[in-house]
């Protein structure tokens, strides 16, 4: 089948671009959006995601209100090539201009939230460095992202509040290629060495000086894994490549939720920035957009669905690690992205960071999974 896209000079591989070269069940190509009020009161992350040979789009919208719920909107339909409008239902994104300018909307209906924003980029993105993991023969993970940040500005409405604003803080991501856990199911040969543990920080931060999109994975044990990032001015100086961080992290007594933290990051110049990182409000449960085992069925994203799901439920945020789920069940998921305040060498701004820890680490204390349900 043939598309609008077909029409240009960017083919890649002797196909269409309906199809994709790649024949892992996994493949998918996603996009998020993230924004959050100064006051770290109300936030909203939106995504939709293409998996061509699952022949599923999905998508979703989480919102978080007074750092004590979340409210969660899930949505899968068939694809049949049909991927040139983004949209599903209610849920919605519009590319006004290319890595400029978006709008993204939920029509109002029967569920918690709506809303009607407008992304503008203040920075242009950053690609990352190349995901790629073989085990066992096998690629686990060989995929792409680029990340930017911009302003958001329109309204949220939740449970017949209004918001109006201008100029949030905003980032998204654009990534693309195979990735684990998505599709249903996982190919298995073996398993991984997770004994070691992980722990990734991705410190998304924006001042008016400029902004930093910048990630370091280490194990158990602090041997690094994995680091990228750059600096980027907005006063018009060069851009500064990251090469080395050390990292001191405060949590919440009995969890992995960071409080605090202080980033020593050097960069190929030789210049040192600090950055202290406060956390606002509460940690995303990612387990309401779909990852983490997310739908009702518990398949997870990328998952056929039929012709068309959706899915609405909120969840229990008043903890500052345990997650209640609809029903009562209480959980304390891996996956937690954090909204955060900032100083970057004493001038303020906000950032979206993730820390993720699984399994030990010898340098903050933990030893054992991650996950339990209390209870």
């Amino acid at each position: 089948m043939l598309s609008a896209l077909d029409d240009s000079l960017m083919h890649q591989s002797a196909e269409v671009f309906a199809h994709t070269a790649e024949s892992d069940h996994r493949f998918f190509d996603r996009t998020v959006f993230g924004l959050q009020s100064p006051d770290g009161d109300l936030g909203l992350v939106t995504s939709f995601g293409v998996y061509k040979n699952s022949n599923v789009m999905d998508g979703f919208a989480m919102l978080q209100r007074d750092s004590v719920k979340q409210f969660n909107h899930r949505y899968s339909r068939r694809l049949d090539l049909d991927y040139e409008e983004v949209a599903l239902g209610p849920l919605s994104l519009e590319i006004l201009e290319p890595l400029k300018h978006a709008r993204i909307q939920l029509q109002p209906g029967n569920y918690a939230a709506s809303y009607d924003i407008e992304w503008n980029s203040v920075l242009p993105p950053h690609l990352e460095k190349r995901h790629y993991l073989r085990h066992g023969g096998r690629i686990v993970r060989d995929h792409l992202r680029f990340s930017q940040f911009a302003t958001a500005t329109g309204w949220i409405e939740v449970e017949g509040k209004r918001v109006n604003f201008k100029d949030w803080f905003s980032w998204r991501d654009h990534s693309w290629g195979v990735r684990p856990g998505v599709g249903g199911f996982e190919p298995f040969n073996g398993g991984l060495e997770s004994d070691k543990g992980y722990l990734g920080i991705y410190i998304w931060w924006l001042t008016d000086d400029a902004g930093a999109l910048f990630q370091v994975q280490e194990d158990g044990d602090g041997n690094r894994l994995y680091i990228d990032g750059n600096i980027t001015s907005r006063v018009g100086k060069p851009t500064q490549h990251i090469v080395d961080a050390k990292h001191d992290f405060t949590f919440h007594p009995g969890t992995r939720r960071f409080k605090t933290g202080t980033l020593e990051v050097k960069t190929a110049d030789g210049e040192t920035h600090i950055v202290e990182i406060e956390s606002v409000g509460r940690p995303w449960a990612y387990k309401g957009s779909g990852y983490d085992h997310g739908y009702h069925d518990e398949k997870g994203l990328g998952f056929f669905r039929g012709d068309w799901l959706e899915e609405y439920d909120s969840y229990d945020l008043s903890h500052v690690e345990d997650v209640v789920l609809p029903g009562g069940k209480v959980i304390r998921p891996v996956h937690r992205e954090q909204i955060a305040r900032v100083k970057v060498n004493g001038k303020p701004g906000f950032a979206h960071t993730p820390v993720i820890s699984n399994g030990p680490n010898k340098r903050y204390g933990f030893t054992g999974a991650a996950e339990v349900s209390p209870g």
